[in-house]
């Protein structure tokens, strides 16, 4: 065999591990990025079905609000069930401001300051306030739209409260109902 045949069959032999070689590693990539973003669609799944199941909680508890008769332990007690729900559901959610948001609306629904002035009637209609504004961020989340401004009435019942951080995620906590 003359040096030309060599030549030509140790390139050909070079081309075809290169070629192999670029097509294994690429199948590997494509397979990373396929994972990738299977993990992303599965995150983002659970993340709308969360949303989903806190809106229906606060929807309930906005029509609990608005049919309220006198205050008793047992619409208090369920009032701190679906808020803890809510907590909980949050946790996947993505997005920290709206996790922050929603959190801080859940926890100033039931509390009320010992200098507290308003009477019950007034608490049970901050806590719609309270329950619209967390409905309104959480479908904005839903349409991938942009967090919408607090309202006024949620803006006063914020200034009640002396602490700037109240339910932040650093100062998050889960609470039992006063029995």
């Amino acid at each position: 065999m003359d040096s030309s045949a060599w030549v030509g069959a140790l390139f050909g032999l070079a081309g075809t591990m290169i070629g192999g070689t670029l097509s294994i590693w690429s199948a590997v990539i494509a397979q990373r990025r396929q994972a990738a973003q299977a993990r992303d669609d599965q995150r983002q799944t659970r993340a709308a079905t969360a949303t989903e199941a806190a809106l229906t909680e606060l929807l309930e508890i906005e029509r609990d609000a608005r049919r309220a008769g006198p205050h008793d332990n047992a619409r208090s007690h369920l009032l701190h069930e679906r808020i803890l729900s809510i907590q909980v559901l949050m946790q996947r959610v993505p997005d920290a401001g709206l996790r922050d948001r929603v959190r801080e609306n859940c926890l100033l629904m039931p509390l009320h300051l010992p200098d507290d002035t308003r009477t019950w009637e007034q608490r049970r209609v901050d806590r719609i306030h309270l329950c619209r504004d967390a409905i309104a961020c959480l479908g904005a989340y839903l349409r991938g739209e942009a967090m919408p401004p607090r309202t006024n009435p949620v803006g006063e019942i914020r200034a009640l409260w002396h602490s700037s951080d109240i339910g932040s995620e650093t100062d998050m906590f889960f609470y039992e109902p006063e029995t």
